[in-house]
């Protein structure tokens, strides 16, 4: 190779200056595609972080959606059934890059926890029916009085139950006050228990009844434990047919399918709490929001409580 004016550069100079030209343009395609990858995933991140904003919204309103229909159905009379439009869910509904779908679920239909620690009638009776519950589902009974103890105002041990001296083990305090979810129960001596109950109960404010026109056929079964299969399946026609209008009107029933003795204490024939479940899409994020909506003395609901994730 000749340089100007006529000399000539040396082989081992040109090939160095070609090896250093190639590794040059090959870090400049190394960075132009790193940067184009980084620029591809930021922007993936971006849209992803949008889309779930998004579809946490839409969740959002879906709870609100509920606690339109929870109101709307105040006005039709104190009486709570699956018959009634808030029973219904809300099916997959499209929206704009995605979907939102949910149901409304009453409450007062599952035990309510917080009733366990009252020694009036009406505790007592929640507390007998729970307890067949817990036999149904083969869980040790002592979990009743642990609940109670967890819940109750003051340090006093119950039969089996556990007060603050438990939990010395693993630095915790029964706290003494109602539960506000009932997923609480994990936290109680014996609550390993609690996925077999999990679908059962509820933590709700203590004189929160169960519903007898929305209970399941099992929960009917803890009221009236020698209730045969094929009487409870009579109830249960009757009430298909006609809901209860009073406790009353219950206990007529009840005695008319073959069973005299049924307390009524501490249930209902109308609810005042309702569970929300809404679930949203929004691309290829999902959200969904839980919450307990309650309603009292014709007042606006309100949401006790409410998760979004």
């Amino acid at each position: 190779m000749n340089r100007p004016g006529g000399g000539s550069i040396p082989r081992t100079q040109a090939g160095a200056a070609l090896l250093i030209a190639l590794v040059v343009a090959a870090i400049a395609a190394a960075v132009a595609t790193t940067l184009a990858a980084g620029t591809m995933r930021w922007g993936a991140i971006v849209e992803g972080r949008r889309d779930h904003a998004r579809a946490v919204s839409l969740a959002t309103a879906g709870v609100q959606w509920a606690i339109g229909v929870i109101a709307d159905d105040a006005r039709r009379g104190p009486l709570d059934h699956a018959g009634e439009p808030w029973a219904v869910p809300l099916p997959s509904t499209p929206v704009e890059g995605g979907s939102v779908e949910g149901r409304i679920v009453d409450a007062q239909a599952r035990f309510n926890v917080n009733a366990l620690a009252g020694a009036d009638v009406a505790g007592l009776a929640t507390r007998a029916r729970f307890e067949r519950l817990l036999a149904r589902r083969g869980v040790d009974s002592a979990l009743a009085d642990a609940i109670a103890d967890w819940i109750d105002r003051d340090g006093n041990v119950r039969g089996r139950g556990a007060e603050d001296a438990a939990y010395a083990a693993t630095r915790r305090l029964a706290p003494n006050a109602e539960m506000t979810r009932a997923a609480e129960i994990a936290l109680v001596r014996g609550g390993d228990a609690w996925p077999r109950i999990a679908a059962d109960v509820v933590a709700l404010p203590a004189d929160a009844g169960l519903n007898v026109n929305t209970a399941s056929a099992e929960m009917l079964g803890t009221l009236m434990p020698d209730l045969d299969a094929d009487r409870l399946a009579s109830l249960l026609a009757s009430r298909a047919s006609r809901p209860f209008e009073s406790l009353e009107d219950f206990r007529s029933r009840a005695r008319a399918a073959g069973y005299d003795d049924v307390a009524t204490d501490g249930l209902a024939v109308g609810s005042r709490h309702f569970l929300v479940e809404v679930r949203a899409t929004q691309g290829h994020a999902v959200a969904r929001a839980q919450a307990l909506v309650s309603r009292r003395d014709g007042r606006p609901p309100t949401v006790a409580w409410q998760i979004v994730e």
